[in-house]
């Protein structure tokens, strides 16, 4: 995927018919293009990383014991005269509650409604400029 986005911006493209790389003109506003959905794919991928438990995820995985739901108690023995024994087990917390209970706000890196305004202005046909992070200098 990385030599055919490289090949993509030298101006090249793979031709599957002759088996060989060929010359190809993109003008810059399919570039442009290219450029803004790649970098917001870039930007859910990594606000979707950031917001995701994954220790918890982990922790549950591999020791599920440790993030219980709750406890059950079986009984044993109960005899007469003779203490109740009981056994405990624990519920581990299910996954859809680990992710749940434990993920993160996202970071809100990019506009919100940001595809919906991006397909909008494809639609009408109106400029589109890159995503902008906080703290990105302003000229």
């Amino acid at each position: 995927g990385l030599s055919s986005l490289w090949r993509l911006f030298r101006g090249k493209k793979w031709n599957v018919l002759r088996q060989r790389v060929d010359s190809c003109s993109y003008d810059l506003d399919q570039l442009r293009l290219l450029v803004v959905t790649v970098q917001g794919l870039i930007h859910l991928l990594v606000d979707l990383i950031n917001s995701l438990p994954l220790y918890s995820l982990g922790l549950r995985l591999c020791r599920p014991y440790r993030l219980a739901a709750g406890v059950k108690f079986h009984v044993l023995e109960h005899e007469a005269g003779r203490p109740l024994r009981l056994l405990m087990q624990i519920n581990p917390l299910p996954y859809s509650s680990v992710v749940h209970t434990y993920r993160l706000p996202s970071s809100g890196c990019h506009p919100k409604h940001s595809w919906g305004s991006l397909c909008r202005k494809l639609f009408f046909g109106e400029l589109i400029y890159p995503w902008k992070q906080r703290g990105d200098k302003q000229d």
